[in-house]
């Protein structure tokens, strides 16, 4: 009779994508995830065979997260439900802690072509969902990815400037292209 598990396959995914952020995928090991959770190697290596194996697992399940997410978000088409949808996505970077086991992350997606078409697909979720809640017209799609364009310029920009807090900073440069697109509508800032 085979053993019971003790991790759950999410639990495991839980503590491969802390392990990722943490130390980042060159340093990624199988013997640091099991450590996390207090499981043997060998109990890793039966479930998910390799490391390649679970992290790629790990990075499918980020897709999957992001698609229920979003998923779950209202669709309010418009400038104020476009705001809080923005605010809301936003929001869930958080501070910027960690960022720097994203960006690596990141990395390690343009160099395999699997992780790549894993990234990409993530990343038109999120265009989607924000072309969703702008008004319908033929600049749509392109409206949209310009939006997602700032999110991205802007957390990049914010790793150097570090001031104020990622989540406002991204919002405050995004509240300036959602004022010129819709200048007779308010976006406030959310309380800090």
């Amino acid at each position: 009779m085979p053993r019971p598990k003790l991790h759950s396959d999410e639990a495991i995914l839980d503590a491969a994508m802390e392990v990722l952020l943490r130390r980042g995928p060159g340093e990624f090991t199988l013997n640091d995830v099991a450590v996390e959770l207090g499981m043997s190697r060998a109990a890793l290596i039966q479930r998910f065979k390799n490391k390649d194996t679970l992290y790629r697992r790990a990075m499918e399940r980020s897709g999957e997260q992001r698609r229920d997410y979003l998923a779950s978000m209202p669709v309010e088409v418009g400038a104020p439900g476009l705001w809080r949808f923005l605010t809301d996505i936003v929001a869930g970077m958080g501070s910027g802690e960690g960022l720097e086991g994203h960006l690596l992350l990141g990395w390690q997606d343009l160099r395999d072509t699997t992780l790549r078409r894993m990234a990409l697909e993530r990343n038109l979720m999120v265009r989607d969902a924000i072309a969703a809640r702008l008004p319908e017209s033929a600049e749509r799609d392109a409206v949209a990815a310009v939006l997602q364009d700032v999110i991205v310029g802007a957390t990049m920009q914010w790793m150097v400037e570090r001031q104020p807090p990622l989540t406002r900073y991204v919002l405050e440069r995004l509240r300036r292209v959602l004022r010129l697109m819709f200048p007779k509508e308010s976006f406030e800032l959310p309380k800090s």
